[in-house]
């Protein structure tokens, strides 16, 4: 696999794989929770298409309903309207004609898995073109790191009505265009991101160093301050897709108030739903997610933490004074596993020890032989167990 063709023709076989391994799992197991099979049609001339349910677990319970009938309920707004609106287009529009075979709602079930699963391919191969540009003499670095991508931790949610693989798509994108110096179109991309999830107002932070710290040394006063308009113009549209939707949700509740008056986030300042909503109904918040009885889930999270890591402690050891000056902070959360799934020097330093370490050779050592093949063995482990559990309705999620 030494093309971007070959890359998306493996990320489509794994999608496939993992489709088909959850409609099955679904099939044998059923569901633990039955809140997909009361929200979806119960018309006994839909029975035949219960295998979809699959697709609808968790948070895509949500996403469903906004495409439906957007945003009714105050704890909807924790997601975003980016997928869910663009799944309810296409089934208004492209594939309106599928709703007299299907019904409305299991159209755009349809719609958004088939967004996830494209989305992913081409995440796949945007991922390996973005290796190829930052790394263009390490071939096998790209492959591997898109390989990783392939067989990510969490595949199901890959596939299902959820946003990690749009999301994604629209980070290696703006990533590529960045580094090729395209802001405009980075920022447009990382626009759509924002609107789709929460974290992409942080790649406000590539323009900053890009056009900002890179050029104290190199370049003069002049093309310093033009690259602090330059900044702030890309900054703000690689937030317009948040700043829009709290904007929206502040008319609603805010300002077209009930009876019962405006809600208490209103008169916070800023006065955001996101952050309330996160906190009240989520239980989101600084510390707030370490408790005893949240262990099992940080030992789940623990082998991915801890690749990070040593991916950290690589780069460091070897370029201290960038990681200085970038001046980097990450945080964890219960999704963990979901949130990595758009960042590449996980799937880089995968890449790279797989690439070095995956075959046995005179510099590879019994430990990082070792290591190389327990992440293969990990991924692909954790991936199949993952399926079967969000097919069936069980967490983690």
């Amino acid at each position: 696999m030494t093309s971007v063709g070959d890359i998306c023709l493996f990320a489509t076989l794994t999608r496939v794989a993992t489709v088909i391994f959850g409609i099955l799992s679904y099939t044998w197991t059923g569901s633990y929770d039955t809140s997909a099979e009361i929200i979806l049609p119960i018309d006994p001339a839909y029975n035949h298409l219960r295998f979809l349910n699959v697709f609808i677990r968790w948070d895509a319970i949500y996403f469903l309903h906004i495409a439906e009938h957007g945003y009714v309920y105050e704890q909807e707004t924790a997601f975003f309207p980016f997928l869910p609106y663009l799944a309810n287009y296409l089934s208004q529009t492209v594939f309106m004609p599928l709703q007299a075979v299907v019904g409305r709602q299991y159209t755009i079930v349809i719609v958004a898995a088939l967004i996830s699963n494209i989305s992913f391919v081409f995440a796949a191969g945007y991922l390996f073109k973005l290796t190829r540009l930052i790394y263009p003499a390490n071939t096998q670095l790209a492959k591997y790191s898109a390989v990783a991508f392939c067989i990510s931790l969490p595949s199901m949610f890959m596939s299902a009505f959820y946003t990690e693989s749009l999301f994604a798509l629209l980070s290696f994108m703006g990533m590529y265009h960045i580094t090729k110096q395209r802001y405009l179109l980075a920022s447009i991309l990382w626009g759509l991101a924002s609107s789709t999830r929460s974290n992409a107002i942080i790649y406000a932070g590539f323009f900053i160093y890009e056009l900002i710290i890179s050029r104290f040394r190199r370049h003069s006063l002049m093309s310093l301050i033009f690259g602090c308009f330059q900044t702030a113009l890309y900054s703000l549209i690689t937030v317009s897709g948040f700043v829009a939707f709290q904007y929206s949700l502040y008319l609603q509740y805010c300002v077209d108030t009930s009876p019962e008056g405006p809600r208490p986030w209103c008169t916070r300042m800023p006065p955001l739903v996101y952050t309330y909503i996160q906190k009240e109904n989520w239980g989101n918040g600084f510390l707030a997610y370490y408790e005893l009885k949240q262990i099992p889930n940080f030992l789940l999270a623990m082998p991915v933490i801890g690749l990070s890591v040593a991916g950290l402690w690589t780069f460091i050891s070897k370029d201290w004074k960038r990681w200085l000056s970038l001046g980097q902070s990450n945080h964890a959360s219960s999704v963990i596993l979901r949130f990595f799934t758009a960042l590449p020097p996980l799937y880089w330093y995968i890449g790279h020890v797989w690439s070095l370490h995956l075959r046995s050779s005179a510099s590879t050592t019994k430990y990082l032989h070792w290591l190389a093949n327990g992440i293969l063995y990990y991924s692909v482990l954790y991936s199949l167990i993952g399926v079967i559990l969000f097919s069936a309705f069980l967490p983690p999620a």
